[in-house]
């Protein structure tokens, strides 16, 4: 058994860490999806935390429940149990260096008498200057044990052409681009919810909510908050975009609002540029500040 583990992880960790130049070209969302699945192989044969530090960058983000440095917090907050997870949703950028993958993860708590608890987790990840894939962000909900088995659809992008940009003011601008769609958003919210989803999220956007399995779908998504009967609100805090520029992330605070209570959460959001150059949001996670 070990010996297969330790040939499972020397394969995972060949596919994570090479460019992979010919298998790119016909699935680069394959070599995200391995670099994920090397990361809990690693996890569970070295544990967690030396698994995190090897593979996540040095200014990689975790919520904890807020957003904080990865590598100081698990420095100073050693992780105890035994966490295990798969991808289910993934896609990659054109630019093959930014991308991101949800899926269900199990935790077990070795300090309660080994209790489990089931969720989902979103990681987003990039290639550092030596086209190694590296963790940027990494996030999580929980939910009961699951019911349903997870709903698989990993993308590769859609052609391969896309314009290069060099100037970092430039890079900056568009950044700055998808942090102006939050706040566009985040106003519409303030005004109308239902108008708010209908403009900005996809018709195959993935909600990652507390307490509830993903909810796939924008049909699906306005059907599950007109049944909470809440009012959101959001302000995003930062943006990061793909050096491609059609895949972004945004993080910020949420509220929700229900008979005049208030419940405070952190949201991610994962971004795609539309035909007509318009972003919507293929993803969103909501994580409860306790």
């Amino acid at each position: 058994m070990k010996k297969s583990i330790c040939a499972a992880i020397f394969l995972l960790l060949h596919i994570a860490g090479q460019p992979l130049r010919a298998q790119v070209k016909t699935d680069k969302v394959g070599q995200l999806v391995a670099a994920e699945n090397y990361f809990m192989v690693l996890a569970k044969e070295k544990g967690f935390d030396k698994a995190f530090f090897k593979l996540a960058l040095e200014d990689a983000v975790v919520f904890r429940p807020n957003p904080v440095n990865g590598i100081t917090y698990y420095k100073n907050n050693p992780e105890k149990g035994i966490l295990s997870w798969e991808p289910a949703f993934a896609k990659i950028s054109k630019s093959d260096d930014w991308g991101f993958t949800s899926g269900p993860y199990t935790y077990r708590d070795t300090t309660q008498h080994d209790a489990v608890y089931y969720g989902e987790y979103l990681s987003v990840w990039k290639k550092n200057d030596k086209g190694v894939w590296k963790l940027a962000l990494d996030a999580g909900i929980s939910h009961k044990k699951p019911v349903k088995d997870p709903q698989l659809t990993f993308l590769n992008p859609t052609g391969e052409k896309f314009m290069h940009q060099r100037s970092e003011a430039r890079l900056q601008q568009r950044e700055d681009i998808v942090f102006s769609s939050d706040k566009l958003y985040a106003t519409i919210l303030k005004a109308d919810n239902s108008i708010a989803y209908n403009e900005f999220l996809t018709d195959e956007v993935h909600l990652l909510f507390p307490g509830y399995e993903p909810i796939i779908g924008k049909k699906a998504v306005k059907a599950f908050w007109a049944k909470q009967g809440v009012k959101l609100t959001s302000e995003p805090v930062k943006a990061d975009r793909a050096y491609s520029g059609e895949l972004a992330f945004t993080y910020g605070n949420a509220i929700t609002t229900k008979n005049g209570i208030n419940t405070s959460y952190n949201y991610i959001r994962v971004w795609e540029l539309q035909p007509g150059y318009k972003w919507y949001t293929v993803l969103e996670m909501y994580i409860p500040v306790k």
